[in-house]
């Protein structure tokens, strides 16, 4: 979840549960994005049917059918999307009725699914879609870039979830799994504010994970439709991500289903 855009977002969740599903644990992403990134990132089909998108569990209609599509199945065997996009738009009258923004978790508590992690990637913003997203989650994990911009719409957003929680009167709120602070480049504001922002965030409870650099490397395994580990199976930028994925093993019992996959191009 996010309160600005071009953070990485996207490319985090995808490559989060690409690096989850090669320790044996089955993970499913709902892209709850009308934009559908995560079709580009995993080389999906660009415009499925109303019913084969999230947008069919916002629908008022929604019978317990998940469409959900194997992603990088040549790499790993446990991760599947169920796909966003466009159809998002035509739903959302349906989340501002009463009892709207309780439909994704009123879907999956009705229709549970087997799989050990949902990842929910939502779009940049603080509406309707994040609000029913912070309802049915059990963590947030919050990418963070270090500039003005996003610093500021980080701190909307810890305003906006304080208000959500109280509205949605949720009893055992989602806790913060972190922020991790992301695509920082070479520039001086990036450098100064990525220095300056963990300790702040950690005097305030929250866990911070190690930052993550923009690399030349995402944007080629974006172009090619791969996860960083299969573009460069030994990028530096896969120990940030590992501190993150063993931040979610432990959410999940702390041990490993099989033995990692090495898969990767090298």
């Amino acid at each position: 979840m996010t309160g600005a855009g071009g953070v990485g977002k996207t490319t985090l969740a995808a490559n989060l549960g690409y690096e989850v599903a090669r320790l044996g644990y089955r993970v499913v992403i709902f892209d709850l994005d009308p934009q559908g990134s995560i079709n580009v990132a995993c080389r999906l089909n660009k415009t499925p049917a109303p019913k084969a998108t999230t947008a069919w569990l916002y629908s008022g209609f929604f019978d317990g059918n998940y469409t959900l599509i194997p992603a990088w199945q040549e790499y790993v065997k446990m991760l599947e999307i169920m796909q966003g996009g466009g159809a998002l738009f035509k739903v959302m009258a349906n989340l501002a009725q009463p009892g709207g923004i309780t439909l994704l978790k009123d879907a999956l508590t009705e229709y549970p699914l087997p799989h050990d992690l949902m990842i929910f990637d939502c779009p940049a913003t603080l509406e309707h879609i994040p609000k029913s997203a912070l309802a049915a989650a059990t963590h947030l994990l919050i990418p963070l870039m270090p500039d003005a911009k996003a610093v500021d719409g980080t701190r909307v957003l810890l305003d906006w979830y304080a208000a959500s929680v109280q509205e949605l009167q949720l009893n055992n709120p989602p806790p913060f799994l972190g922020f991790v602070i992301n695509n920082v480049e070479d520039g001086a504001e990036h450098q100064r504010l990525s220095r300056q922002l963990p300790p702040g965030y950690q005097a305030r409870g929250y866990q911070v994970f190690p930052l993550i650099r923009h690399y030349t490397a995402f944007i080629n395994a974006w172009s090619e439709g791969v996860p960083l580990r299969i573009n460069r199976k030994t990028h530096p930028a896969l120990e940030p991500l590992g501190a993150i994925v063993d931040a979610i093993v432990k959410e999940l019992g702390g041990k490993k289903r099989g033995k990692a996959k090495s898969n990767g191009r090298g």
